[in-house]
Order: structure tokens, then C-alpha cells, then sequence
């Protein structure tokens, strides 16, 4: 019994209820009080009234019944929808009370739900290792894969690996300075390109919470970390350190012909994602909603053909200022403003080319934020020291190594895929022996 309650035991239970009914129908607190000779301040009175027992609800602890406290007549309080138990801390909260559904934070309660927790943790778990189980796929041999998905690879690996963990991070955990590729469109079409080729899974270790609660887990993209599955051996799958290093050496001894095309593809691709992602990227820099991404990319595919990026970069940031000058000298909206920039960039380019112009790097370009797979693609590959920023796009198809033709074969060392071969032609046959792995190779004509 509480110090409120004792002011009440002068009374009987029917005075009690009496005095309770007076009080909810509005009479005078000060007039109950001289009525009932009760000693207590008015606004302590309705803490005196005893609490009554809730019919049917028992603390699942201590197995005794519930009580609730006497409402007030004043105004709705967040804390009338509760019953205790006068044993322990437990509380009950009657749903439909209140707008905020609570829970009793007792700790016989805190221990039930955690354990509640643990067991659907558990469940959970189970069906994620079932249905991501690393186990049902075979390590993909690291020669079979062709040479974009290995340059691809390496990218991911340069950002996002995990050495001591042996995984590649998820993208939201990432915390490298440098960037997969130019765009995070980009960066999602690589995953999903690697994971469709089960070239990469999903690390079924990942946190719970990048998976659905689903009988089937569907893993979220920028959420689980990832498991590199490529065998160096054609048996058993590598570790991550071995496998970055093996990458590193197949892709620095350089391109090879027979990757002539599958290079030529992703030098343009890159390229092309560099300037679309560039201008979106300065465009926001400055204010400027930039929408005209399907317009920017035909106009990126033009400049290519004409100008470096690194030039591009010039025309973009000039062409960016006059969207700006076209806001504050016409009124108009920035949006509209915006989806000029693709126009005068075309319409820049001509001029610089009839003008003869001399690009110079501004020192906003000057270390531009690289992305790992122009670092693999330009620098281990093709070993360019401009990072294939400083010339045209045709240039750099140029340099690739052609097709070692004899007679009216392609040829090309069928063990390792060097180019660098000597051919003998044979009436019946052509020899082609391997100046690097000095294999010798027979092809029947």
C-alpha cells in the first residue's frame, strides 16, 4: 500500500467506491475532501484510490492477478492503457488503448522476446544456408573466364576485397576511397553480370538483416557480402589473395588478339559510362537536376569518336557554366536549364575542332577519382600511363594487338593465348610453337 492509499483507510470499500463515483462526475475535489475528511493535497487524490484487479488476466510470473490503476477524470494520458502486478515489474499494455503499441520491458519479458529473437535468428539462418549453400556450385577454372569478366573481377576485388575475412564487402559497407566503376548504375550491372555467371555468390554468412524473411531468403544486392567462386587449380575454389594475385599476372602480361574485340567493347562501354557519369556528377555539383541521361549518352558516343575524355571533362564543365549564365539570364528553370548541357557540348565540340582549340586540365581534373575498373582496364592491361584519358578512344583501339594470321588461319598459343607464336606452315599441317610457354601446338589444314 502506498503513502497516497493510507489517507484512505479511515474509509470502507462502499464510502471508497462512493467517493470514487463522486469524483469522476465532476463534483468539487475540495468538497469531497471536507466530506470525507481526507487529508491529502486535490491533486493527489485520484493516486489514493486503491487499483482494482483486472478480470481474467493473471502475471504469467508470479500467477497472481493484474491490477490497473483508477482513471483520472482529467485529460487522456499515454499511461492509462497499462495493468501491473504488484509482485514484480511486469506491466500489460491493453491494445486498442492507446495510438502507441508498447511491450513490457520487465526483464522476464526482455529475456522471452530475446529468446523468441534467437529461435527465429536460428530458423532464419537455416534457410539461408540452405538455399545459398556455397556447396551446390563448382568453382568456375580461372582460364575459362573471359577477359571482361576478369577485369571486372579485379575491380571488385580492388575495392571491395576482404582479405582476412576471405569475401568482397557488400557495396553499402564499402569504405574505399576509390570507386568499382563510374556509376552506381554500373557498379549493379557488373555484380549482377559476375553473380550470373557464378563467377561471384552470395556469402550466405552475411548479416541477417540482407536477407528477406521469406521460406525462400532473396539476398539484397547492396546488402550481403559476396564469395569469389574461381578455381585456379580447376578443383577447389581459390582464396581471395591468391586469386587477386593470380588476376594481376594473367591481365599485366598485357592483351592478347584474341581479346581484341571483348577489349574493344569494354574500352567503349567504360568510356562512354565515364562521360555520363561525369556530367551527371558536375551537374550536381552545382544545382542543376541533371534527366537527360539517354540524350547524354548519344552525345558521349558522338565525343568519343572526336575527343579524349579528359578533353570531354573540359566541354562538360564550360557547358555546365552556361547552363548556369541560362538560368540567371532567361529565368528559366534549372531542370530546363540542365538538359541543354548534352546540346552545347555537341555544339562546343565542333567548334573546338574547327577552331583548333587547346584543351588545358583544370585543376579540377588534374587527380581525378579513378574507378577500379578503369585502373584494370587501362593500367594492368593495356598499361597505358594516362589512365585512357588522354587520347581518343580510336586511339586505344589502335594500339591492340591484331590477329597473327597464316594462310587462312587465326593463330594463337591454345595453352596460354599468347600472340607471340612462330608459324610453320606445313603442307598437311601448321605448327605453331609458344615463344612464352613454349608449347607447340599442331592444327591440321
Amino acid at each position: 500500500m502506498s503513502d497516497f492509499q493510507t489517507k484512505l483507510q479511515h474509509l470502507s470499500a462502499e464510502q471508497i467506491e462512493a467517493l470514487y463515483s463522486d469524483y469522476v462526475s465532476g463534483e468539487k475535489i475540495a468538497t469531497l475532501l471536507e466530506r470525507y475528511a481526507i487529508d491529502i493535497a486535490p491533486s493527489s487524490l485520484i493516486k489514493a484510490f486503491p487499483p482494482v484487479p483486472c478480470q481474467g488476466l493473471q502475471c504469467p510470473y508470479c500467477a497472481v492477478s493484474l491490477y490497473e490503476r483508477r482513471k483520472s477524470r482529467s485529460a487522456y494520458s499515454w499511461n492509462d492503457n497499462q495493468a501491473y502486478c504488484p509482485q514484480c515489474t511486469h506491466r500489460h499494455y491493453f491494445p486498442g488503448r492507446n495510438q502507441w503499441q508498447r511491450d513490457c520491458t520487465c526483464p522476464p519479458c526482455l529475456a522471452v522476446r530475446e529468446r523468441a529473437r534467437q529461435a527465429r535468428a536460428s530458423e532464419q539462418r537455416k534457410r539461408i544456408d540452405e538455399h545459398w549453400s556455397l556447396a551446390k556450385h563448382q568453382p568456375v577454372p580461372l582460364h575459362t573466364l573471359p577477359v571482361t569478366r576478369q577485369l571486372q573481377l579485379l575491380a571488385m576485388l580492388q575495392v571491395r576485397m576482404d582479405g582476412q575475412k576471405g569475401c568482397i564487402h557488400a557495396a553499402e559497407r564499402s569504405t574505399a576511397d576509390m570507386r568499382v566503376s563510374p556509376s552506381l548504375g554500373m557498379d549493379s550491372a557488373l555484380l549482377l553480370a559476375l553473380h550470373e555467371d557464378q563467377i561471384l555468390l552470395v556469402d550466405p554468412t552475411s548479416p541477417l538483416d540482407a536477407f528477406s524473411d521469406d521460406p525462400t531468403p532473396k539476398a539484397w544486392q547492396n546488402k550481403v557480402s559476396w564469395v569469389a567462386n574461381v578455381s585456379l587449380d580447376g578443383e577447389h575454389r581459390a582464396g581471395i589473395g591468391s586469386l587477386y594475385r593470380a588476376l594481376r599476372l594473367t591481365l599485366g602480361n598485357g592483351p592478347q588478339a584474341r581479346w581484341r574485340s571483348e577489349i574493344a567493347a569494354a574500352i567503349e562501354r567504360l568510356n562512354k559510362e565515364e562521360v555520363c557519369a561525369y556530367i551527371a556528377t558536375r551537374s550536381a555539383e552545382h544545382g542543376l537536376p541533371f534527366e537527360a541521361r539517354k540524350k547524354a549518352a548519344e552525345v558521349a558516343e558522338q565525343l568519343l569518336e572526336m575527343h579524349p575524355v579528359r578533353h570531354i571533362w573540359s566541354l562538360t564543365n564550360t557547358a555546365v557554366r552556361g547552363a548556369l549564365a541560362y538560368v540567371a539570364r532567361a529565368r528559366v528553370s534549372k531542370q530546363h536549364a540542365a538538359n541543354t548541357i548534352p546540346g552545347r557540348m555537341l555544339s562546343m565540340s565542333e567548334r573546338a575542332i574547327s577552331e583548333q582549340w587547346q584543351f588545358n586540365v583544370s585543376s579540377h581534373d588534374a587527380y581525378p577519382p579513378l574507378s577500379a575498373m578503369r585502373w584494370a582496364l587501362f593500367e594492368v592491361l593495356l598499361q597505358q600511363e594516362d589512365h585512357g584519358l588522354g587520347q581518343k578512344l580510336s586511339d586505344y583501339l589502335a594500339q591492340l594487338p591484331g590477329e597473327v594470321a597464316a594462310g587462312s588461319y587465326t593463330c594463337y598459343c591454345a595453352l596460354c593465348g599468347s600472340n607471340r607464336v612462330h608459324i610453320t606452315a606445313l603442307p598437311e599441317e601448321t605448327i605453331v610453337n609458344c615463344k612464352d610457354c613454349l608449347a607447340r601446338t599442331r592444327v591440321s589444314t
